[in-house]
């Protein structure tokens, strides 16, 4: 695992079992809304898969939580990890999303697939067998109809919403105050906090600074890349509305979008 972690894999979130109702859920506090990510399943500081998905990570979960019929990666993965925690074991999800920041000339350069076939060949994740997540469903795809290959992705589900009016300080320094009402909804203090602006599908990094106000109160710090966004989309006294996400990932619209 530590391996992972030198290269910027982040924790993201745990797979859990409900006994009662027999069913495996999982609980993401990162990256949930980030697509083009690199994923790993760790038990005990063991890395026993890793996988890619150009889809939202809430989504690619969601299909090892409900597998369809003809999904052999999925339907494997989930009696796994459903093992495991019967078990009393672990299961922690990994994450390393792509910042969109790494081109080569003018294209980009996807770090999911240039890092997932060599970190499996360096690692020799357990469940992968040695195969990437991509060989194992180009696989699959030859063997079913084209409209069994991928269900719709799912909604991420959002935590809340709440909104605030554009001060002046907030447009001319890049950042925001949260309303007592809504700040259960964020991190703790010092967080990194993911700000996905308007429709943009890349998250700009803020910072939850709960010191700044008297009362606690988060203060969310986005810098420059929220100053720019909010000259560029906003003015001065504009009701902003905010989605949360995870209480480390918000997205931000005006009512314009």
């Amino acid at each position: 695992m530590n391996r992972l972690l030198a290269i910027g894999f982040e924790p993201a979130g745990h797979w859990t079992l409900d006994l009662e109702k027999d069913k495996l859920n999982f609980e993401l506090n990162r990256h949930s809304a980030q697509k083009n990510v690199l994923y790993a399943f760790v038990c005990d500081g063991q890395v026993k898969y890793v996988g890619k998905s150009v889809r939202t990570l809430a989504a690619r979960m969601a299909g090892y939580k409900t597998p369809g019929k003809t999904q052999t990666t999925n339907i494997n993965n989930h009696r796994r990890i459903r093992e495991l925690l019967a078990k009393d074991v672990a299961v922690e999800i990994l994450a390393l999303p792509d910042s969109g920041f790494l081109h080569y000339g003018q294209f980009h350069l996807n770090l999911a697939a240039a890092l997932e076939d060599d970190i499996i060949r360096v690692i020799d994740p357990e469940w992968n067998g040695g195969v990437s997540e991509s060989v194992v469903n180009a696989s699959i795809r030859a063997r079913i109809e084209p409209d069994q290959e991928q269900a719709p992705e799912p909604i991420t589900p959002l935590v809340g919403t709440f909104s605030f009016v554009l001060q002046p300080t907030y447009y001319r320094t890049g950042f925001f105050n949260i309303s007592v009402s809504a700040q259960e909804f964020l991190g703790a203090d010092g967080e990194t906090i993911e700000l996905f602006l308007g429709n943009n599908q890349q998250p700009i990094l803020g910072t939850i600074n709960r010191r700044a106000n008297a009362n606690g109160t988060p203060r969310i710090m986005g810098g420059t890349g929220l100053r720019d966004w909010f000259s560029s989309n906003a003015t001065v006294l504009t009701e902003i509305c905010v989605e949360v996400l995870s209480p480390t990932a918000i997205r931000l619209k005006t009512n314009e979008g």
